[in-house]
């Protein structure tokens, strides 16, 4: 047989093994031209995909696969192609377990991005080719424009009238206190978003509702009244091009909710109806319904990716409420780590229905549907099960949000697993979050913690409510499986913008008495919802799995819920991103996050695995790139492919509550901060041990005022931390300082505190210069925090001058950046905490000599301008300092050199991806 005809072979069998995976694949298939190796076809609308493969894994044979993939797009032969590659002397036997190497084609001359696996892996990554097509970012901003415009055809009136209809406040320009200083354009697109997708899913439903004739009349209470109308609805574009499109989806939505689907289209019935229909009001939403069709045609199908990735970029309530809304690669690549094959009998139907996954902060159900779809990965055979579907909807997935619209289309992309599915027992509640016409305060599904949380209603309490949209208040959830969650996360002095001053009384008094005794900092709200998790998960056997900022991992207001977590889980994965592209797993956000997935331990603490610490290079984009990478860290090959770099914690680690290894991407700099930390590379002590560190800039800032002329006092201060002003380690005051009126006594108490030595509170990684300053005379600092030597019968001039040094050299930079609190992974923030906990030398334990040597290398380079820290491997005053270092404190100098190497690529530093220095 030769090469070729083993190939064709190959295909055969290959097509064989998809077909039984539940793709519809079809072998050399013919085309005027042209012959496709296999080609799969997927959705429906139907997506061609194009499988070219080569039998052998060559370089010559990538770019052969390569080639071939490239042409069936170029021909218009289909919307994808993937390249794929067969390791050599592959048999029938052999195939469905090979170590195939692919890499998808979604356009001509994209990047290689070659990944490996067996068949099934793959078959994964076609499933969800759909996903990478049809440009969701530039049809989710087109969406979003059209939105704008139809709000501009609308007055101020009918803002507000379509915003109080769906219960969306509005924003303001200071504290919520009173209504005339409200807007509701904001509030106004989102409710026509709500009408925009009722509309996308009514398009979805057109080719079922024929079929669908109701029985029963859902509409009248009590269910058993017959439906006598007239059937089917008219179709989403007649509607649209009806002379009167308010009244023409109104009727028809009227038909569709009396055989279900309540939560969408009775929402976006309430939006139409919110305003007299004169010709503003018909038509913003005729602009909003044709939109609505246009994005539908725009896209291969309604997938939850795009509708999600649409709400994110129309919600702006964020910074107030915390709803920084999952990417659906992060979901992907979460869902996909906590949801595994020996979590249930993925053959038996009966033990998938039996699964309970919930997401106590839904959001759109970003979340959730990737959980629907990891649970189809691991049963592909059950995808096209009508009954399945309706099961994930009615028993498995279940989940709960403050946000009306946030819901509304958590319902809609969860119904689209099954359009025919009754929403009936659909398990998304919106739960209330706010004070209730009883005065009681409301923390939405954080109730659950201390009794019921009680839902509000959807639009329209005329109607008979169900599980989903009563105000009564709901069950307890079921034990879960596994809780994943994307939980709110905003600073206390945001959050509750959007209440009165009252309101936020009562619900920071709810918060104090809900978690009393609780490992929660109620500076953020975030790490609430991990107590909330633990509380409504299964007993044994269960997971949590939870998308974080960064700062739980770093800050020491975190650190007894890091505690809390390793006492009673298996903490398996910490997954965090040092892609200076992407930082971040949520929508719209700049600070970093990091993935956690947690599983309720069945061992004792000594016999406790150890945590995977994953910091990611390149953070994946796509849910097919997101599958990828999870499916090469659940094999242990993340690091090999190029995913990232692996830290393996061990258990006094996390226990400790130690996760520092997210600090690096190098492997190296995480194993010699640890070294540095134990005293392994020169004897060290924490900074509070040697000197008294204070006062922080915060209180600086809220007793004196700058001023650009001396006042009475002759108060001074470092005040900014500007790097093209100071370039050297030896600084000056820029601003002169006098107390606020009333605050003369805090002022003279503080001023006691003055310094000539300072470090930083923050510092921006990619142009700063120095992690410490000396003045010419003592003063205080807003970015800057005095230091002051305390040691016995030590010079406190020399100490300083040491300490500055050690602090500016390689290993000083090193100490600062494995101790820090990190929001953005270039703007590095040093608490209080942090400061104090700085690893600095043991000047007990070391010579006068060696002191001294220290203070003479600040002498002779005080004056001199360093380079910032991406340029430190060629700085000829850093390498000074650091041979300053390696001499008297006994660090070789091939250690420091590769230290100083390896912080000069790490990405945190330069603000680029990583490149081998």
């Amino acid at each position: 047989m030769t090469q070729r005809q083993h190939e064709q072979t190959l295909n055969v069998w290959f097509a064989d093994i998809l077909e039984g995976s539940g793709l519809h694949a079809s072998p050399e298939v013919i085309y005027p031209g042209n012959r496709i190796d296999v080609e799969v076809r997927i959705g429906q609308p139907e997506v061609k995909v194009a499988l070219e493969a080569e039998h052998g894994q060559s370089r010559a044979k990538q770019r052969e696969a390569i080639k071939d993939a490239d042409s069936r797009l170029k021909a218009n032969l289909v919307d994808c192609a993937v390249a794929i590659c067969y390791p050599d002397n592959t048999t029938r036997d052999t195939l469905p377990n090979a170590a195939l190497m692919w890499t998808v084609r979604a356009g001509i001359g994209v990047a290689e991005n070659w990944q490996s696996g067996n068949v099934a892996d793959l078959v994964a990554v076609i499933r969800r080719l759909p996903d990478q097509l049809g440009e969701p970012d530039a049809v989710a901003k087109t969406l979003s424009d059209r939105l704008d415009n139809a709000v501009r055809s609308l007055n101020s009136a009918q803002m507000r009238l379509l915003a109080e209809a769906l219960d969306l406040p509005g924003w303001f320009r200071g504290k919520a206190s009173h209504a005339a200083t409200a807007r509701y354009d904001r509030a106004a697109k989102r409710a026509l978003l709500v009408v925009a997708t009722a509309v996308m899913f009514h398009s979805r439903l057109d080719s079922h509702l024929r079929d669908l004739r109701p029985e029963y009349d859902n509409r009248v209470p009590g269910g058993d009244t017959p439906f006598t109308g007239d059937w089917p609805p008219a179709m989403a574009h007649n509607c649209v091009d009806d002379d009167a499109p308010i009244d023409a989806f109104y009727n028809a939505w009227d038909l569709i909710l009396a055989l279900d689907y309540k939560p969408i289209f009775e929402t976006a019935r309430a939006a139409l109806r919110s305003c007299p229909p004169d010709h503003n009001f018909a038509n913003a939403i005729k602009q909003t319904a044709e939109a609505a069709l246009r994005t539908t045609q725009r896209i291969a199908s309604l997938r939850h990716d795009l509708l999600g990735r649409i709400f994110h970029t129309v919600l702006d309530t964020a910074r107030y409420d915390g709803s920084y809304y999952t990417s659906t690669a992060a979901a992907t690549l979460l869902a996909t780590l906590a949801i595994r094959d020996g979590l249930c009998d993925w053959h038996d139907p009966g033990a998938i229905k039996s699964l309970r996954i919930t997401d106590p902060a839904c959001g759109t159900g970003t979340l959730l549907m990737a959980a629907a779809e990891r649970i189809y990965d691991l049963a592909p055979h059950l995808r096209d099960d009508e009954e399945t579907g309706r099961a994930l909807i009615e028993n498995v997935l279940s989940g709960y949000d403050v946000n009306l619209t946030a819901t509304h289309l958590a319902a809609t992309t969860l119904g689209l697993l099954s359009p025919t599915t009754r929403f009936q027992s659909m398990k998304i509640g919106r739960v209330l979050l706010g004070v209730d016409e009883d005065g009681i305060a409301r923390l939405g599904s954080l109730e659950f913690l201390d009794h019921q949380a009680k839902l509000v209603a959807w639009p329209n309490p005329g109607q008979v409510a169900t599980q989903i949209d009563t105000d009564e208040e709901m069950a307890q959830p079921d034990p879960a499986d596994i809780v994943i969650m994307n939980p709110p996360f905003t600073r206390d002095s945001l959050r509750h913008d959007q209440f009165s001053r009252a309101q936020e009384g009562k619900m920071k008094a709810r918060e104090r008495r809900l978690f009393a005794n609780r490992p929660v900092h109620l500076s953020s709200n975030g790490n609430a919802f991990l107590v909330l998790a633990d509380y409504i998960r299964k007993a044994q056997g269960s997971s949590i799995a939870a998308v974080l900022p960064l700062v739980t991992a770093t800050n020491a207001s975190a650190l007894d819920m890091r505690r809390f977590l390793a006492r009673d889980y298996h903490i398996e994965y910490i997954i965090t991103s040092h892609d200076p592209e992407r930082i971040n797993f949520s929508e719209n956000t700049s600070i970093g996050e990091i993935l956690i997935v947690c599983r309720r331990r069945r061992f004792t603490p000594e016999d406790q695995p150890p945590t995977r610490v994953i910091n990611l290079a390149v953070n994946p984009e796509t849910p097919a790139d997101a599958l990828a990478t999870a499916t090469d860290i659940l094999t242990g090959r993340a690091e090999s492919q190029g995913h990232g770099t692996l830290h393996v914690a061990s258990r006094r680690e996390i226990q400790e509550g130690d996760w520092g290894a997210v600090q690096f991407l190098s492997g190296y700099l995480r194993r010699r901060f640890v070294m540095l930390s134990h005293g392994k590379l020169l004897p060290v002590k924490p900074l509070s041990e040697i000197a008294d560190v204070g006062p922080a800039g915060q209180g600086v800032r809220g007793t004196f005022n700058r001023s650009t002329v001396p006042g009475v006092d002759g108060m001074t201060a470092l005040w900014d931390h500007k790097t093209d002003v100071t370039q050297s380690i030896s600084a000056k005051v820029d601003a002169h300082i006098v107390p606020k009126s009333g605050k003369e006594r805090d002022a003279a108490r503080l001023w006691g505190q003055r310094g000539t030595l300072l470090v930083p509170t923050r510092a921006r990684l990619n142009t700063v210069r120095m992690l410490s300053v000396r003045l010419e005379s003592p003063a205080l600092g807003s970015a800057w925090v005095p230091c002051r030597p305390n040691l016995e019968g030590m010079d406190a001039v020399t100490a300083e001058k040491a300490l500055c040094v050690y602090m500016n050299s390689t290993i000083g930079v090193l100490a600062f950046l494995g101790n820090r609190s990190i929001r953005d992974l270039s703007y590095s923030q040093f608490s209080m905490d942090d400061l104090n906990k700085l690893f600095v030398p043991d000047f007990t334990a070391l010579s006068h000599e060696a002191i001294q040597a220290l203070a003479s290398a600040y002498d002779a380079h005080a004056q001199k301008t360093l380079l910032p820290l991406p340029q430190m491997n060629a700085d000829p005053v850093r390498a000074a300092l650091d041979a300053a270092v390696c001499a008297a404190l006994g660090v070789e100098a091939e250690v420091i050199a590769t230290i100083r190497r390896q912080l000069s690529a790490e990405p945190s530093i330069t603000g680029n991806r990583y490149r081998v220095p």
